[in-house]
């Protein structure tokens, strides 16, 4: 309606001026002069939106902690010293965009959808892209709990130290043991409460946004126990992955 008004007003305004002894003005003079293009200024491009910064550096910092992981060596039990609070949450920090978090949470989610594929989620490669989120935001709480929290408050150690002077056997029975074996603070063996009830709680924590029903204790303990299964894998690639590493790159 506005521009209908505005085309009548234009319409009628030289008959307006013409009942009143004013000569019409020229459509030239109402339209102003001409606008000038400013020459040599290309047109300014959006840049990216912080969500893509955001990826981007996400991207970055995976591909970064992938290569280091293929040229890392651990540290052997010689070379353990204890860690601070401070320390142990920059561990926290480091492993929330480590390729094992991600990895995990990979695992976990192609698991549970092959064992037995919840009504809740949506069906095909969305529900699969909906287990992973589901996942790795476990995964992350997992990291939070198990190498942060708890390990201050019990004063544990959540890192893996190889053994690589033992010879294999032990070696294999030694790195699948540190799921439920880690040292205090003060370096005597104990209990890894960290790692189970951390593992637990964050299991617990996951109904708040799990699709679905309640899962119960049993469901959390057969994931707690699936998830210490994934963690004994991956501490045998800890263990021998420098010795393949030499084998086959040489380096």
């Amino acid at each position: 309606m506005r521009s209908v008004f505005c085309a009548l007003a234009f319409l009628l305004l030289p008959c307006l001026a013409v009942c009143q002894g004013t000569p019409p003005m020229d459509p030239q003079q109402l339209a102003g002069p001409p606008l000038r293009s400013v020459e040599g200024t290309p047109p300014l491009s959006p840049g990216p939106g912080p969500l893509k910064q955001v990826q981007k550096e996400v991207k970055r910092q995976v591909k970064q902690e992938l290569e280091q992981a293929i040229m890392r060596t651990y540290p052997t039990r010689d070379q353990w010293t204890p860690l601070t609070p401070a320390q142990k949450f920059q561990i926290f920090l480091h492993h929330t965009y480590a390729p094992r978090t991600f990895a995990t949470a990979a695992v976990d989610s192609i698991a549970y959808k092959i064992e037995g594929d919840n009504p809740h989620y949506e069906r095909g490669a969305l529900g699969l892209v909906q287990h992973y989120g589901v996942e790795l935001a476990t995964s992350e709480s997992d990291v939070f709990f198990e190498r942060f929290l708890l390990p201050t408050l019990l004063r544990q150690d959540p890192r893996y130290f190889r053994a690589p002077a033992l010879p294999f056997m032990r070696r294999v029975l030694y790195s699948m043991s540190r799921v439920v074996i880690t040292r205090t603070d003060n370096g005597s063996q104990t209990f890894n409460a960290s790692r189970v009830l951390g593992g637990a709680v964050s299991q617990a924590i996951s109904d708040l946004y799990v699709p679905g029903q309640r899962q119960g204790m049993v469901p959390i303990g057969n994931r707690v126990l699936f998830d210490m299964g994934t963690d004994a894998g991956f501490n045998l690639l800890r263990e021998f992955w420098p010795d393949l590493r030499r084998k086959l790159f040489h380096k």
